[in-house]
């Protein structure tokens, strides 16, 4: 497996992925990805790791490492789709950095036909870790490459603590956890908050995540808590967990709220949306200010019997997600 950056910024779902398949797990560089000393390194790690029948690139960037591998080994090429990079680019939805020249290059050059032609050809079997992302792979690859779903998993000890945990459904506070990243939507969550106040006057936010801006807070009863020592009180003090994302391909604190017992809001751009369509639609919604503020406030306007239902089936659901299941071979 095939990643960028130091070891602790290996996803561990994916090291685990790894690990059960006993693969060698290889970073293609440690240098900042923004860097074209860096697209340096991805590309010449190709020629270096050494011959190996399968290499699997853990999201968008190792892709570069592993196509150069595959046109010198003949090994075949695993895409680990886990990020939105080829959702941006071929959507053109934001500007995409520097070390997606080529691509970028290719689309300038050949438009969506030749950036299509390019990945069918270097991808021989894809790894989505949701619904959403095969959807959104589909135009490129137009099912000519085999593709499964892995979804991702809650880290073990964290597992269990969050099963042991009880959320305080009475309170209409609402909780995000995120980078401080546009993709992560938290600005639309707090542009909303103002609406949700309307309906509900004591209705509070808590964003945690280092990196927010302080800004949020001057939006009343929104609070900015920064890195919290203690993840699992954060989910259990509050009623509501909520995903803004503009584009998110599973982000597993949904998932971690849902073992909590917290009833989750998500967008229809998170690929989590296929849990949340278990425990109810009108969770699900629409990637606007008004479509968040809309959802937020249907669910706080649940009786406490409703939220109780609701919470009860985000346990179950949350359930299925530990790592003994989620890493099981089939």
């Amino acid at each position: 497996m095939l990643y960028h950056g130091n070891s602790e910024e290996l996803h561990p779902a994916h090291r685990g992925f790894a690990e059960s398949i006993d693969a060698d797990i290889l970073s293609i560089s440690e240098t900042s990805p923004h860097s074209m000393k860096s697209f340096y390194q991805e590309l010449s790690r190709g020629y270096s790791i050494g011959k190996y029948d399968t290499v699997i690139a853990e999201g968008s960037r190792p892709l570069y490492t592993g196509m150069i591998h595959k046109m010198i080994h003949g090994s075949n090429l695993i895409y680990l789709c886990a990020d939105h990079r080829l959702y941006d680019l071929w959507n053109g939805s934001v500007e995409v950095d520097s070390a997606y020249s080529f691509f970028k290059h290719v689309l300038g050059t050949y438009g969506k036909p030749g950036v299509r032609a390019v990945a069918q050809h270097s991808v021989d079997g894809i790894i989505a870790v949701s619904e959403f992302v095969e959807d959104y792979l589909r135009p490129i690859f137009r099912d000519r490459v085999p593709t499964r779903i892995a979804h991702p998993y809650i880290q073990p000890d964290l597992y269990e603590q969050l099963g042991q945990a009880t959320p305080e459904l009475t309170r209409k506070v609402a909780v995000t956890v995120g980078r401080a990243t546009r993709y992560k939507g938290v600005d639309l969550l707090v542009d909303a908050w103002p609406a949700v106040r309307e309906r509900h006057p004591n209705a509070e936010l808590r964003i945690v995540g280092d990196g927010h801006p302080e800004s949020y807070a001057d939006t009343p009863g929104v609070r900015v808590l920064g890195f919290v020592d203690d993840i699992v009180d954060a989910y259990a003090d509050a009623g509501l967990y909520v995903q803004p994302s503009r584009v998110d391909p599973f982000p597993v604190t949904v998932l971690e709220a849902l073992r909590t017992g917290l009833p989750a809001v998500v967008t229809e751009s998170t690929g989590d949306y296929t849990e949340i369509t278990e425990i109810d639609d009108r969770l699900i919604a629409p990637t606007t200010v008004d479509g968040l503020s809309e959802a937020i406030s249907w669910y706080f306007d649940r009786s406490q019997t409703e939220k109780q239902e609701l919470s009860n089936a985000a346990k179950r659901r949350g359930k299925r997600f530990g790592p003994d299941e989620r890493k099981r071979i089939s």
